[in-house]
């Protein structure tokens, strides 16, 4: 059975399905608030958000990975970063649904959270939890037990589709609340919005281990922070990535065409294997060693309007570690010795440089412009000290 209230769509089948939109909102009178973090989301919660953000990149690989053929949402909107004040307000609505065995926008009387005489819609709720909306919607579900079953039930409703897939849309909260005791069990609220011109950096990183080119929980990359270089100057603003992988670096005050570099360290003592996205269903595997730092890649910032995802990003080409350098000698008949051999297999092509030092301190250049090619290459230099110190850099 379904039934239609205006905005709102309830299906009542062995799930539910409803949505509210504000198509058009006056800014709240609440003051603008300083971003305070993206907040540690539950995995369920942080892989809905990857689908959606998915989706969103490139929405008719979507249509073909659902088998479907709409029409009626953008080719592309920006990722949605996570906002941990949406998720409240999303978990507590899940909550007094599911503690009430309630089904709806308005706030559930008797509420744990909210009074539903004055605060009586999902927009009061938002404001409630301190987030200071300027356009906002929600979509809310019952009975799914996964993140991709409630995702693929809001993907084939065309109000939730659109919903999601609203361009003006930047931040997202998703609530997730189990209550076994309930008609549907699992409880489910999605808010949407934006908050004037906040716009973030914002992506989800994981190591896709299974190979099935999609994000799980269990696959979460944490504590990789993510930095960014704007003009050659380390921008004041970063995240490091939560236990369900989420980050978010606002970038507002990034002037419009500028070129902004996106560094990735590790801040652990272990290897980080990641699998970053470079389109809908394509990964660019990416390996951190303890403490190493690489500038993954970058973007141009097109509109100050829209977040940056990591689909958008461009990776910078990385180079092969550089060979190892084999160091022997030779002596004179007395047992002195008078030559240094070194030895490294080369890449074609490639420039090297060969350095030394007696204090690993202070490099001196050995020989520059060493071209190589794909062969292993040697080099005789006369010893110049008896304690040296070698080292091969590109040019």
């Amino acid at each position: 059975m379904v039934r239609i209230f205006n905005d709102m769509i309830h299906q009542r089948m062995n799930y539910l399905l409803a949505l509210c939109l504000l198509v058009q909102a006056t800014i709240s009178s609440l003051s603008a608030q300083q971003y305070d973090g993206d907040g540690i989301p539950a995995g369920i919660e942080e892989e809905i958000r990857w689908l959606v953000n998915r989706g969103r990149f490139d929405s008719a690989a979507e249509n073909a990975t659902q088998g479907t053929s709409y029409a009626d949402i953008p080719s592309t909107s920006s990722a949605l970063a996570p906002n941990q004040l949406l998720t409240l307000a999303g978990r507590h609505h899940s909550e007094d649904m599911a503690r009430n065995n309630a089904f709806q926008h308005e706030t559930v009387p008797g509420s744990t959270y909210y009074n539903s005489v004055t605060q009586p819609s999902p927009w009061d709720r938002m404001e409630a939890e301190g987030y200071n909306w300027s356009g906002a919607g929600e979509n809310i579900a019952a009975g799914y037990t996964s993140a991709l079953a409630v995702y693929v039930g809001w993907w084939k409703s065309t109000g939730h589709r659109i919903n999601m897939y609203k361009a003006s849309h930047r931040e997202i909260g998703n609530g997730h609340f189990e209550w076994a005791s309930s008609t549907y069990r699992n409880y489910y609220t999605m808010e949407l919005a934006s908050s004037r011109n906040r716009n973030f950096l914002t992506g989800t990183l994981f190591n896709d281990s299974n190979g099935n080119n999609r994000y799980e929980p269990s696959e979460a990359a944490s504590d990789v922070r993510v930095s960014l270089m704007v003009n050659d100057t380390v921008y004041p603003q970063y995240d490091i990535s939560t236990s369900v992988g989420n980050f978010a670096v606002p970038i507002q005050s990034i002037a419009k065409g500028t070129k902004v570099r996106v560094i990735l360290s590790n801040t652990t003592n272990s290897i980080i294997n990641l699998s970053i996205p470079t389109s809908y269903s394509t990964f660019a595997p990416l390996r951190l060693t303890p403490g190493e730092s690489m500038a993954y890649g970058q973007f141009t910032l097109e509109s100050s309007e829209n977040n940056v995802g990591l689909r958008e990003i461009t990776p910078i080409p990385q180079k092969p570690p550089l060979p190892a350098l084999m160091a022997s000698v030779s002596r004179l008949p007395s047992g002195v010795i008078d030559h240094f051999i070194l030895n490294f297999q080369s890449t074609n092509q490639e420039l090297y440089t060969l350095e030394h030092s007696t204090d690993a301190k202070s490099w001196q250049v050995l020989e520059t412009g060493i071209i190589g090619n794909g062969n292993a290459l040697t080099r005789i230099y006369p010893v110049i000290d008896t304690t040296e110190f070698f080292r091969l850099r590109r040019e």
